[in-house]
């Protein structure tokens, strides 16, 4: 194992439910970019928090 790794520490599920109610409140003020920079977290994470909340909201419907 690589000891110098430091994987990015999880995200509550109530954060990550929290990044989505902004982001589909309203997609042009809270677009993933502006997001990513508000947290600090990556563009990339928070595309896929997005994706997989809208799945989920999709399949309790």
């Amino acid at each position: 194992l690589n000891p110098s790794f430091k994987p990015p520490t999880s995200l509550s599920d109530a954060f990550r439910s929290q990044l989505y109610r902004a982001y589909t409140a309203n997609p042009e003020l809270n677009s993933g970019c502006t997001l990513a920079a508000r947290h600090n977290i990556s563009t990339k994470r928070v595309d896929a928090i997005l994706r997989l909340k809208g799945m989920e909201e999709a399949w309790k419907k």
